[in-house]
């Protein structure tokens, strides 16, 4: 599992970044890209183009309202466009490489309004069931996750409980 942080110019140096953490914890596995409006990443570009990357995000997002509404009911994940839906299949496989807006949520709605490339990559969704314990911000998207507790969640549905039990036990250090 690789894990891309698409990381707003204006997280980096905030003390409430938990994408930093990790960054810190999991150097072989997380890596951080800072987003550019005009001119985006082509590595980055090209990967999503890929069958085994997808950006971790509710899919069918509209408006922002509307992504507000599929982030909060988002319980499970979403298939990939190309992939007709049929019940009696099994969810599809966690692609090798997951992109991350590494943002706040007012951030993260705008980077995927303005970026064509995030708008147009497969997406992925975690299938997380409970409310964000994140507690350093205010005004964040009910239901919605922050950084580390999405990584969290994706430890866990790759079979990576130490990995999720690190993470997890940084992340609620930083909030006390």
């Amino acid at each position: 599992m690789q894990i891309i942080l698409l990381t707003h110019e204006r997280e980096v140096t905030r003390p409430s970044n938990t994408g930093q953490l990790a960054l810190e914890c999991f150097p072989d596995i997380c890596t951080r890209i800072i987003w550019a409006r005009t001119s985006p990443d082509a590595a980055l570009v090209k990967q999503l183009q890929t069958a085994d990357c997808a950006l971790l995000f509710p899919e069918e997002v509209e408006s922002p309202s509307e992504l507000a509404a599929l982030v909060s009911s988002s319980e499970k994940r979403r298939q990939p466009a190309s992939v007709e839906h049929d019940e009696q299949k099994s969810e599809p496989a966690m692609p090798s490489t997951l992109v991350i807006l590494d943002a706040t949520w007012q951030e993260a709605r705008k980077m995927l309004r303005r970026s064509d490339y995030l708008k147009n990559a497969q997406k992925y969704s975690i299938s997380s069931k409970h409310d964000s314990q994140f507690t350093l911000r205010r005004n964040q998207v009910d239901g919605g996750l922050c950084t580390a507790e999405c990584i969290i969640e994706l430890f866990k549905e790759a079979n990576m409980p130490t990995q999720a039990a690190q993470l997890a036990e940084k992340f609620a250090l930083m909030q006390k």
